[in-house]
């Protein structure tokens, strides 16, 4: 029976072949007990509806007038037409008669180019500009270029500029993460977050390629560092979702390990004698590399360690430690701590600016979330003591007599590592001010003056003293005179 003789019954939507019914058999059948070399059949429906999900963002279309639809690459060909469908590496071809189709549209090949070009926007994080430059010269500059005239060119020319836009952006030192642009300024006092996001990106990555266990990990990096992030809550919003994922790993990953293991015996045994000893070396070294991990992930305290796929204990306890972690992430309240982060972001950008007593301010309502971060109570300490210091500093300004810079707020601004800063320390009282004493003038006799100027003599008191006398002679000539006179008369 060939493909085209089962009976095909179409559905009320026609126009998606999705909906069409499975092919169907008349029964009894009896099954010859011997099989002829045949041709394979086709099932062209199942083909179909497998090809789907691989089928380009444009493609040529075909209706028939049973309704049966075909999406692909159409070519015609004398009275019929030849369809080439995509089903990931594999391609299925069908052959249609002209008469037998009732819709056939076909897509330009600007079109199709530009709808390839459509997917690269919005762009992906943290790209550089050695990518932006790649993508402009390989991808969008040749269509401009073939398609001068394309009616696609206007929506072509948005998807340049916007590449366009971001390089100069990349360029400039900006940064784009989890959709939003940082600008180079702001890298400098937002380290802390935007290590935390570049994780977070790496976990997202990590769970799309379907290794929630390396997620898991890039997610306790970002609890055991940077707790404090805008991009913990984030994270450990998506890994709730995901540790159901990761627990099926870990019970495939038990489930494989004798035949695993075995595997690996058997591998050993097949080697010649001189390759051995290289291959158990190898292993060794991978055993030991595994352990040193582990270790690590303990001290920072990891819930859900690392396992290693030939050793069924790490895997045991890899999945107890998810029974205790499920219940500790849901018990998280996501709502308290992202308001917690954006305040001890806000704090991390006014101590960098100098506002010291906002920054304290922040920094405390983070410390009621996070109390037993190192970062987060070092940071409280050091606004709190530089917001003090810049209020004595105010406060001796007023002061008549003192200095507004014998006192200054020790404040470090954070470095762009993220590291904690050094403590603040209080400046020191001002120390009251020494008079020297008046060194002695030289003698004449040991330094000579290249260009002497006398000096005025000092006034005498010896005129004073002369008209005193002459006044007090003349009083008593006068008294004498009087004197003699009345004498006289007597």
């Amino acid at each position: 029976m060939r493909t085209s003789d089962f009976p095909v019954v179409p559905s009320k939507d026609s126009s998606n072949p999705i909906a069409q019914p499975p092919f169907t058999l008349s029964f009894p059948y009896s099954f010859p007990t011997s099989f002829p070399l045949m041709k394979p059949i086709r099932f062209p429906h199942l083909l179909l509806i497998s090809s789907l999900a691989a089928l380009p963002a444009t493609a040529d279309t075909v209706k028939l007038k049973n309704g049966k639809v075909y999406e692909g690459t159409a070519t015609e060909r004398g009275d019929v037409i030849d369809i080439e469908i995509p089903m990931g590496k594999i391609i299925d071809h069908q052959t249609v008669k002209k008469s037998d189709v009732a819709e056939f549209t076909k897509t330009l090949p600007d079109e199709k180019e530009a709808a390839d070009l459509a997917s690269l926007v919005p762009t992906a994080d943290a790209l550089t500009a050695a990518d932006y430059e790649k993508t402009l010269k390989d991808k969008v500059d040749p269509f401009l270029k073939k398609y001068p005239v394309s009616k696609f060119r206007p929506k072509v020319d948005a998807i340049a500029k916007t590449l366009r836009d971001e390089l100069a952006k990349t360029k400039a030192g900006d940064v784009k993460l989890d959709g939003q642009w940082l600008p180079a300024a702001e890298l400098k006092w937002n380290d802390y977050n935007v290590k935390a996001l570049r994780l977070l990106i790496q976990l997202r990555s990590q769970l799309k390629a379907k290794k929630p266990m390396d997620a898991y990990q890039s997610f306790a990096k970002i609890e055991s560092s940077h707790v404090a992030s805008t991009a913990y809550p984030k994270a450990a919003a998506e890994i709730s979702k995901a540790i159901k994922d990761l627990v099926a790993s870990l019970n495939a990953a038990a489930a494989e390990q004798p035949a695993k293991a075995a595997e690996r015996a058997a591998s050993l045994k097949s080697l010649t004698q001189d390759k051995v000893a290289s291959v158990e070396a190898a292993i060794a070294a991978e055993i030991t590399a595994f352990k040193a991990k582990v270790e690590e992930e303990k001290s920072r305290k990891v819930p859900v360690t690392s396992f290693y796929p030939y050793d069924l204990n790490s895997i045991k306890e890899s999945i107890s430690g998810t029974e205790k972690e499920i219940t500790r992430l849901a018990a998280l309240d996501l709502t308290k701590l992202t308001a917690a982060s954006t305040k001890f972001q806000a704090g991390l950008k006014d101590f960098s600016e100098k506002a010291f007593q906002s920054a304290k301010s922040n920094f405390e309502d983070a410390v009621k979330a996070y109390p037993n971060d190192t970062f987060v109570k070092k940071m409280a300490a050091d606004a709190k003591l530089a917001a003090e210091n810049a209020a004595r500093n105010a406060s001796s300004a007023t002061i008549p007599g003192t200095s507004a810079a014998a006192v200054t707020p020790a404040a470090n601004p954070l470095p762009a590592s993220g590291a904690v800063p050094a403590a603040p320390t209080p400046a020191p009282k001002p120390a009251p001010a020494k008079t020297e004493a008046p060194k002695p003038a030289p003698s004449p006799a040991t330094v000579a003056d290249p260009n002497p100027v006398s000096e005025p003599e000092p006034e005498s008191n010896l005129p004073l003293f002369l008209g005193g006398g002459a006044g007090l002679l003349f009083l008593v000539a006068i008294l004498a005179k009087f004197l003699g006179k009345k004498k006289s008369e007597d």
